[in-house]
């Protein structure tokens, strides 16, 4: 009881045996379990692992559900047919009697948090459901979060007890993969304009000649991010958000992955489209999507090589993801094209390559979790390969191989990102080192959006007082297994970012605008807020929402 269990171990090394087994000791003291899964695409895959172990008493929950399925999981978990629940986040909130263990698969996760409201994240819940219930929680992960790692390194959290388990090696004779980076500037120059890299072309072809799988990364979704033209220059946007739009060549459509906004493209057959703005046929397309990498990878592949796209454009469906991992399973050579979805949680031993077609896209977006996130994805789909008795093999093609991100998943030392990453948010004050809300506001109006905001960020200042320059405070080395806190300064009271305009500012037709709060550790963010809020006011065509511990600051 009252005890956070971290398992941290890298891709391959047997969490999920550990879950295994430790959902088997509590079931034979009859009591239950909770297992959550980030991703609806790893649910089919993972149910079947636990249905192999435990039969009929494994309930599955997910958004893709219909409501008659979603109750008859329901039923089962509440007449106590079922004593182990599987699922996303919302399986937390299944009526499991007598609750002996929760588990939280790939912890470090971002969709954990939930984004709309109610907003909580999940490993939070699950923290206070196990004190509630006397259970213990464990959390696995091979590239578990920060806060979580700086938990573990403080020893206890919130009243419960936090332990880090490593498990830094696969099993029998399997090993983790060879890294290789392709310098996408030296392709360049050498005068290659392909997709793929000369050493990935090499890999592509020794996996077809050896008949075995491949798994390819790209996390951009449609054929091109964008199109321009080439005589005005225009790039087409949406109508209702402030962000461009993507062209899918299948649908011969330009889409809004805002709002889902789809517009037609007039066709010109021997140019393609034509410019909303002039109406000239020459619209050159910008940046590079799964769809244009898959028909490429047609182009290349010998016809018998299946060539497997999975993205959310063909996962739509229902059962669509099952049937796409089902389909790449049976193929006796084949290739599993995706976006972030395939990078975790998938275990293929017939696997020996993994290729990611571009790492750059994710390591300079404007939040500071965007290189832990690139850390995560990289690290993880790179444990797809090798997991079998063949060795496995990992090639990155980059602009940036010096970028600490690329250089810890070569060398597999996550202490080359971590110390850069953490000595940045102790420098910035982020977390873990502080609590982060995020204020938004939003509506039709931008004037009154913005009026509202300002007011907001006031009555923040008033309730905390801030009259002058936050004050900070020294704080004394402690020493590391994972997280290093170096008597550098932390925040001893909150600090208010804003209000400004939010990355993508329009959206929905509604102009959005936010404020970010830093506040110390144990600080009640939600009790100053909520008081904050009340105090401003809010008018009719105006919304606010208030995000505590917020994931998505754009």
């Amino acid at each position: 009881p009252d005890v956070a269990l971290l398992v941290d171990g890298v891709t391959g090394s047997g969490k999920t045996e550990v879950y295994l087994t430790a959902i088997e000791r509590v079931l034979a003291q009859g009591r239950s379990a909770c297992v959550l899964v980030p991703e609806i695409s790893l649910t089919a895959q993972t149910v079947g692992r636990f249905r192999s172990r435990f039969g009929d008493a494994v309930a599955v929950f997910h958004s893709r559900l219909s409501a008659g399925e979603r109750l008859d999981q329901w039923d089962m978990v509440r007449s106590g047919a079922a004593r182990v629940v599987v699922g996303a986040r919302s399986a937390l909130f299944c009526p499991l009697a007598d609750l002996g263990l929760i588990v939280i698969d790939e912890e470090h996760e971002q969709s954990y948090k939930q984004g709309s409201s109610p907003r909580y994240h999940a490993r939070e819940v699950a923290a206070k459901l196990a004190q509630l219930n006397g259970c213990a929680l464990v959390l696995g992960s091979a590239t578990p979060s920060a806060e979580a790692l700086a938990r573990c390194e403080t020893g206890s959290h919130d009243g419960a007890r936090w332990t880090r388990v490593e498990m830094p090696e696969r099993p029998g004779t399997a090993c983790l993969p060879e890294v290789i980076v392709a310098d996408l500037r030296r392709e360049f120059v050498s005068g290659s304009r392909s997709i793929f890299s000369k050493p990935l072309l090499d890999a592509l072809d020794e996996v077809v000649e050896k008949r075995q799988k491949a798994v390819l990364l790209h996390n951009r979704r449609g054929f091109a991010s964008f199109l321009m033209c080439r005589e005005c220059g225009c790039v087409p946007t949406c109508k209702h958000c402030s962000t461009a739009l993507t062209y899918h060549e299948r649908t011969h459509t330009l889409e809004c992955h805002t709002c889902a906004s789809s517009y037609r493209v007039r066709p010109y057959p021997e140019y393609g489209s034509a410019c909303p703005k002039c109406g000239s046929r020459y619209l050159a397309k910008m940046g590079l999507g799964t769809q244009q990498v898959e028909d490429a990878l047609r182009a290349l592949l010998p016809e018998d090589v299946a060539v497997i796209r999975m993205d959310a454009d063909s996962t739509r469906t229902k059962g669509a993801h099952q049937k796409l991992l089902e389909q790449f399973d049976a193929a006796e050579c084949a290739v599993l094209l995706g976006t972030q979805m395939i990078a975790k949680g998938l275990d293929f031993p017939e696997v020996t390559l993994v290729g990611v077609i571009n790492a750059d896209y994710a390591l300079k977006m404007p939040d500071f979790r965007a290189g832990e996130r690139a850390f995560d994805l990289l690290e993880q789909v790179a444990g797809r390969a090798g997991r079998g008795e063949d060795p496995g093999r990992v090639i990155i093609q980059t602009y940036l191989p010096d970028e600490p991100v690329i250089r810890a998943v070569k060398t597999h030392d996550r202490s080359v990102f971590t110390e850069h990453d953490l000595d940045m948010r102790r420098e910035a004050l982020y977390p873990p080192y502080v609590r982060l809300a995020n204020v938004l506001v939003w509506g039709r109006d931008e004037r009154a959006a913005r009026g509202l905001v300002t007011r907001i960020a006031e009555e923040l200042r008033a309730e905390f007082g801030l009259d002058a320059t936050p004050m900070l405070h020294p704080v004394v080395e402690t020493g590391s297994a994972g997280v290093e806190f170096s008597s550098r300064e932390l925040l001893s009271r909150p600090q208010i970012l804003g209000p400004t305009p939010c990355v993508i500012e329009r959206a929905k037709d509604r102009y959005r605008f936010h404020i970010i709060v830093k506040a110390p550790l144990g600080c009640d963010l939600s009790g100053a807020l909520s008081a904050a809020v009340s105090r401003a006011g809010a008018r009719p065509g105006g919304s606010i929402a208030g995000d505590v511990d917020a994931y998505d600051l754009m």
